[in-house]
């Protein structure tokens, strides 16, 4: 199967740096995912330019639309609902062709990752010296996804990663506050992903610790933010238990390919970028998975 993705358009009805009537899709593809932020501001004029650009792709190709926090649920429904074959896609999954896509997007603009890392003194890795904070923020992510894998598979209790991850006693109430939404996340989508082969998941926020969710305060905004993971840990835990052969995201606006340590790369975790364009081919039987960016 052959997906023509975007990721993070960010249209904006006012602008003219964009051809809409440009749009259509390639006569190769099967299908189209719009990974969430196709809009910037989810107004009205939002709405309409969204099915605008929709109308472009179907009926010629199915659409699964996802909803990003720059156009979050419900707005995507309402666009699609005029859309022959196009459906939004929010905990939800839709059969193309002979392989299943478990779409999870945002039900609203802001984000807030469930354990700031900068909340706990443990967890942030700007104690270390500049030069190593990067290697400090790689290496805090991994323990904090396993400390957080032990707690959802039942393996230890909130209490006992947070003393082995040295979470001080005056945190411990926020760090159970963010340890229960994540726990209440990753159920919700592993309900979706249970019981499905070779998924295909179609989010806006990266998972956690991928190459391509670091912070993106870059320069002089929030500088000693910019080597921070800020992907969805829930997320990254659901895709690191269940049978999902490739998983696409937005929002950080990084590119980034990251390849899993199953058999030819699986789960294959792909972000095409700030407005990025691509076309996936895909097929978990022969365990193809190949992408050319636009």
């Amino acid at each position: 199967m052959r997906l023509l993705v975007f990721g993070d358009l960010h249209l904006k009805p006012a602008a003219d740096d964009y051809d809409l009537a440009a749009v259509s899709p390639p006569a190769d593809v099967d299908a189209a995912l719009v990974l969430g932020d196709l809009t910037h501001r989810a107004g009205d004029d939002d709405a309409e330019l969204a099915r605008r650009f929709i109308g472009r792709l179907a009926p010629d190709v199915p659409v699964v639309y996802v909803p990003g926090n720059h156009d979050p649920a419900p707005m995507p429904g309402e666009v699609v609902d005029t859309a022959l074959g196009a459906t939004a896609e929010h905990l939800s999954a839709r059969t193309l062709g002979n392989l299943t896509v478990v779409g999870w997007g945002c039900e609203r603009r802001s984000l807030a990752p469930s354990l700031p890392q900068t909340d706990f003194d443990a967890l942030d890795p700007r104690t270390a010296p500049r030069e190593d904070r990067r290697h400090a923020a790689d290496r805090l992510a991994d323990d904090l996804l396993d400390a957080c894998h032990r707690v959802v598979s039942g393996a230890a209790s909130t209490e006992e990663v947070a003393a082995s991850l040295g979470i001080a006693d005056e945190e411990a109430v926020a760090f159970h506050r963010g340890m229960a939404e994540i726990e209440t996340t990753y159920e919700r989508l592993s309900d979706r992903l249970r019981r499905r082969s070779d998924v295909l998941l179609a989010t806006h926020v990266p998972p956690f610790g991928t190459s391509f969710d670091r912070h993106h305060a870059v320069g002089t905004r929030e500088t000693d933010r910019e080597h921070l993971h800020t992907g969805s840990i829930a997320l990254a835990l659901a895709v690191r238990d269940h049978d999902v052969f490739a998983a696409f995201s937005g929002h950080s606006h990084a590119f980034g390919y990251d390849p899993g340590d199953g058999d030819g790369g699986r789960p294959h975790l792909l972000n095409l970028g700030f407005r990025g364009v691509g076309v996936v081919t895909v097929g978990p039987a022969r365990g193809e998975f190949a992408f050319t960016r636009w």
